[in-house]
């Protein structure tokens, strides 16, 4: 039997829609979604390959640690979780999640936590910490006269680009600023200067540029981190422009809605104050190894099979985004809702339902 879905694409922040090829419960391919008001019909390679990920590294079956990783029941992984909670202290258990789950699921960790009393707990924030003015949205971005991008969108947000792009179509001055010597974007820009560092290109910008009388400027910030992203929000905070930070994962910025944003330097410091690590989402093993080796017991959440999987004590298979009900909120603020299309494989759960079976099996009400 064949069908086609519609749901939200997981592969970035900025919220297309696209329509999934069903055979059989099994995704097989995508189908560009003509109506959908962000992507316009239109999606990137990563957009049209996102249904791979359903079928890559599944996890089907929760694991224990004794020799290795061995198969186990539900009621086993589950007990085995709760009862190592039970044993630490809360100030012990540090909990992280990442940007791509969903707002639901976030807010069930959050309410989980704090029934817990775990004060140990956020979500990797990779590229941007958490901010809270009202963002340029696509629109903007069309109907622009000045665009200043830093970063390279037109690579690694296609569909963002093509709103970049009309807007040069229709008269907009674009101009970019990147560290390598050129890029996409900059090769399609009116002028790309490449620059040594944030603090640098701010230090020289011509303010006039963003301070012309009746001229719409929206600038678009991708690719940078930290205080980087903190030096450009200070610089622009008085000026006219609209401002657009490009999040790196599809729901880092429903995320910092509901956790705390950690930098991996606060991930680092996090991981030396607790015991035992809930990791929900995220793959810490890839990016800081050595410190997730202080750790006494290591309890992970996820879909598929990554590096954090392979040391962990308790494995707890969760749904990839095709397999359950829930929303995301995109990179411009909009929350989008999205349904359950396909099964999970296996035995594997949905993961708003692991988080409360936990919480169940330690008396906790959330």
């Amino acid at each position: 039997m064949l069908k086609v879905a519609h749901t939200i694409c997981p592969s970035c922040s900025v919220g297309c829609g696209v329509n999934l090829i069903i055979k059989d419960q099994e995704a097989v391919g995508t189908y560009p979604y003509k109506r959908h008001p962000i992507n316009q019909g239109k999606n990137c390679k990563k957009g049209r390959d996102s249904y791979q990920i359903l079928n890559e590294n599944r996890l089907k079956d929760p694991l224990i640690r004794k020799k290795g990783l061995e198969q186990v029941s539900w009621e086993d992984a589950l007990e085995t979780a709760t009862s190592q909670l039970k044993s630490h202290e809360n100030h012990e258990i540090g909990i992280i999640a990442s940007g791509d789950c969903t707002n639901e699921e976030y807010e069930t960790l959050k309410k989980f936590a704090d029934a817990l009393g775990v004060e140990n707990i956020g979500y990797n924030a990779k590229n941007i910490p958490t901010f809270k003015f009202k963002t340029a949205s696509l629109d903007d971005v069309e109907n622009s006269d000045f665009i200043l991008i830093i970063g390279d969108v037109l690579k690694e947000n296609p569909l963002l680009g093509r709103r970049v792009v009309l807007a040069k179509e229709g008269g907009a001055e674009i101009i970019t600023a990147d560290y390598p010597e050129k890029t996409l974007t900059g090769i399609n820009s009116d002028e790309y200067i490449q620059i040594e560092s944030t603090s640098s290109f701010l230090d020289n910008i011509n303010r006039k540029v963003l301070e012309t009388p009746h001229q719409s400027t929206t600038v678009i910030i991708s690719g940078v981190s930290g205080e980087e992203f903190e030096n450009i929000l200070k610089f622009f905070q008085d000026s006219n422009a609209k401002l657009l930070p490009v999040m790196e994962e599809c729901n880092s910025r429903g995320a910092m809605n509901l956790l705390s944003a950690l930098t991996e330097d606060d991930l680092k410091d996090l991981l030396k104050n607790v015991k035992l690590l809930y990791v929900v989402g995220d793959d810490p093993a890839s990016y800081m190894e050595e410190s997730l080796k202080n750790i006494e017991f290591l309890i992970t959440q996820n879909f598929f099979v990554n590096e954090t999987v392979l040391m962990s004590d308790v494995v707890l298979p969760g749904s990839c985004w095709a397999e359950k009900s829930g929303s995301f909120t995109n990179t411009t603020g909009e929350i989008q809702n999205f349904e359950k299309i396909v099964e999970p494989p296996g035995n594997a759960w949905d993961d708003v339902t692991i988080i409360r079976e936990i919480a169940e099996k330690m008396g906790l009400e959330l």
